[in-house]
């Protein structure tokens, strides 16, 4: 296996203007520097309407949509050009995007331009908040067809001036084909960075110990013969890989794999964790999960996701786009389509949302569109900032 060579031309660092976000940009000029690679800020706007907009009610007041959301825009727009010139990236592109679920913005955009990395923290939500909310940062590793780094822990300390350090990287392998894809990558980082490489492997049974009849089962001999051949096949892959001048080793747990990669990051100062992700998506991704998406979550340090088939993925949000393209078509076909109570309110909004058509602005460069995925209007600043 030849040694990959590691080129990042893109960034794209989403911004919603939490602290943690500004201080992604911190560590995505750092990779900007070493790269000689451009950064893109964007700014993903979520509509809260109100009622007025979802329910075809006469307004008491005249209200100019238009209006609220150039002014909305605009001033995301300020906000974003003072982060950049705050933190010295005054020649970053600045995207302000809105309309779709902010996961799906970023991706497209990442797809357009196109991005090699996506730099994002994860504001950590856990239990029912979790549930309901979920977390932008994992629904971005789940769909982006680029490398996705997980800001978080040491890495977020990197905001006042000192360096991001990498000198040791944990990757973890299951001697797949995405595994060995996450491994080569991890490879070229290394070696860009100077930095070692624990290769882990968790030789989990998890059917024992799911199992009623666990007295059945000689768990230490089935636990012997796993690690025996883990070993095997760790060594058949260290064989197959070209890891140059890159110094590396090897490690074994018996544990969840989620868990355990966490708690080895936690226990041996790993700065960075490098991970492939299968892909699930659908009912076998819920009923199945990513432990690229747990690590991500749990992780005590920073996590670059490393997607296995990323040209899959740029054909998925490309389907998908496709096909709601032709649903917005075929309702606007349809002038006497219902818009009362007996429509849904998705259809109510859409609806009242396609009146706003497109328009452009007096400076000639603001363009509102209705957003292929949503049917939301879709509003764009594409602008060079400059203190």
């Amino acid at each position: 296996m030849c040694m990959k060579t590691l080129s990042i031309q893109n960034i794209i660092v989403p911004i919603d203007f939490s602290k943690m976000s500004v201080q992604a940009v911190e560590i995505a000029k750092q990779f900007a520097r070493r790269f000689g690679a451009s950064i893109h800020l964007t700014h993903v706007r979520q509509f809260n309407y109100a009622t007025d907009f979802v329910a075809p009610a006469p307004p008491i007041v005249p209200f100019a949509f238009m209006t609220y959301e150039q002014n909305a825009e605009q001033t995301a727009l300020k906000e974003l050009k003072k982060v950049a010139g705050e933190c010295g990236v005054s020649s970053a592109t600045c995207d302000v995007l809105g309309g779709a679920p902010p996961f799906d913005e970023i991706c497209r955009l990442a797809q357009t331009v196109p991005a090699d990395l996506v730099v994002m923290p994860t504001h950590g939500r856990t239990g029912l908040k979790h549930v309901f909310l979920g977390s932008t940062a994992e629904r971005v590793v789940q769909h982006s067809s680029c490398p996705v780094l997980v800001t978080r822990g040491k890495a977020l300390q990197a905001n006042n001036g000192s360096r991001f350090r990498i000198k040791t990287i944990l990757v973890p392998v299951d001697f797949s084909g995405c595994s060995r894809e996450g491994l080569r990558y991890a490879i070229a980082f290394a070696n860009e960075f100077e930095a070692k490489i624990i290769l882990l492997y968790a030789t989990y049974l998890g059917y024992i110990y799911s199992s009623e009849g666990t007295a059945l089962y000689d768990i230490p001999g089935l636990q012997k013969a796993a690690r025996k051949n883990a070993e095997r096949k760790m060594r058949e892959l260290v064989r197959s890989v070209n890891f140059g001048a890159v110094k590396f080793e090897m490690a074994f747990t018996d544990g969840s794999p989620a868990l355990d990669i966490c708690g080895f990051a936690k226990d041996h100062d790993v700065d960075l964790i490098i991970t492939s992700t299968h892909g699930f998506t659908g009912l076998k991704h819920v009923l199945i999960g990513s432990i690229a998406e747990q690590v991500v979550r749990h992780a005590p340090c920073s996590v670059l996701v490393v997607p296995s088939h990323p040209h899959l993925r740029a054909a998925h949000l490309a389907r998908s786009a496709g096909a709601e393209v032709n649903r917005l078509a075929t309702q606007r076909q349809s002038p006497n389509a219902p818009i009362g109570k007996s429509a849904t309110k998705k259809d109510r909004k859409v609806s009242s949302l396609h009146r706003c058509g497109n328009a452009t602005g007096q400076d000639g460069s603001r363009v509102v569109q209705t957003n292929a995925r949503t049917g939301f209007c879709l509003t764009r600043r594409t602008k060079q900032c400059k203190q």
